[in-house]
């Protein structure tokens, strides 16, 4: 199980700052019955996996998937999909362009 500060340390170091508030809404939003087991990037956007079943925190973990999809993940500011080296992400303007990468390619 993961509490909302190893949830948020795990994503500021492996993501940066920018879809820290969006771990934060899913505990903010966390009904009984519920526990959250992961907190990740994947495919360019934060998954938020959980044990329970719930439709409507179902559907939250959904939007948060969507939304950080069009936020940086290092600042938070809109963003696109890109891929860095290999890796998928979802980076503003200025992170795309300051990143360091031997290959990095936008949509």
């Amino acid at each position: 199980m993961m509490d909302r500060i190893s949830a948020k340390a795990h994503i500021q170091e492996t993501c940066g700052e920018g879809w820290l508030n969006l771990v934060d809404i899913a505990f903010d939003n966390l009904p009984e019955g519920i526990q959250i087991t992961e907190v990740f990037q994947k495919w360019a956007g934060l998954k938020i996996e959980f044990e329970g079943e719930n439709e409507l925190f179902e559907e939250l973990t959904d939007q948060i998937y969507y939304i950080s999809q069009k936020m940086c993940e290092v600042c938070g500011k809109s963003a696109g999909y890109t891929i860095v080296d290999g890796w998928e992400t979802t980076l503003c303007d200025m992170h795309f362009l300051t990143i360091e990468a031997k290959e990095k390619h936008r949509s």
